[in-house]
């Protein structure tokens, strides 16, 4: 793993950031099926319930999860087709003499991974800390389906799973390309370096987890996100490593 480009990233490869922004945009914008469909119950219902159904449940989830995967792959594709010229990588600036490549590769993989795992950590520590409550996420997304579904708690899960596998995808594809975008615009060492995406990602994430959560949920948002930008910056940033070190971080976010 190192900074260079990989040949997977050759769909970001078009010289012109403002685009890259657009399929960020539209990315994020894509997650807005949500509140569409949370719309609609509380138009009908007069009100969102915490826990649906089951059967409405798993198919509300299932349903956006693989819309999100679908417009994913679809965005992906269309960076594909503007690429300039996907057979040749971009030159790289020239940088200061680096120790051994086998040593670099070796401490990146190792800081990345320790990037990481502080991520995930920090995700379910932070709020302990700036709201005094213990919760992770999923354990308590269980037990609140099992509360109300008994046995049939795993169907939703399953449910959960795909609905949080898809809109990490579109998540993970909006720090790739704002990444990427910010490197086009400024083309330097320090912005190459710099968890713009995770940051930006992160202060997207951090204003409805403000409505929704508060400061706690919000600082939570920004922190992890960052940190989960460095960990893109370290891998290659490419979305094969992007995209499951999301799922992972996000779901504890």
């Amino acid at each position: 793993m190192s900074s260079l480009d990989q040949p997977e990233n050759r769909a970001f490869a078009p010289a012109d950031a403002s685009f890259l922004v657009t399929v960020a945009v539209l990315a994020f914008l894509a997650l807005g099926l949500e509140a569409v469909a949370d719309g609609t119950v509380l138009m009908f219902t007069g009100q969102i319930p915490t826990v649906y159904p089951l059967g409405w449940q798993v198919f509300v989830w299932l349903c956006l999860g693989g819309l999100w995967a679908g417009i994913q792959r679809g965005l992906v594709a269309w960076l594909r087709h503007r690429a300039a010229d996907p057979a040749v990588p971009e030159p790289l600036p020239a940088e200061d003499p680096a120790p051994d490549p086998e040593d670099r590769t070796t401490s990146t993989a190792t800081t990345a991974l320790v990037l990481f795992v502080a991520a995930v950590l920090l995700g379910v520590i932070l709020p302990v800390f700036l709201v005094g409550g213990w919760r992770v996420p999923p354990i308590q997304l269980y037990l609140d389906l099992y509360a109300v579904h008994g046995g049939g708690a795993w169907l939703a899960m399953v449910g959960f799973a795909v609905y949080h596998v898809g809109r990490s995808l579109l998540l993970a594809l909006v720090l790739t390309c704002v990444q990427r975008a910010a490197e086009l615009r400024r083309p330097s060492r320090l912005v190459r370096t710099t968890p713009v995406g995770g940051i930006a990602l992160g202060l997207l994430l951090a204003l409805p987890g403000l409505v929704l959560g508060g400061v706690p949920s919000a600082a939570t948002a920004l922190v992890c996100c960052t940190l989960l930008g460095a960990v893109h910056n370290l891998t290659g940033k490419s979305l094969r490593w992007t995209a499951p070190a999301t799922a992972a971080v996000l779901l504890f976010v």
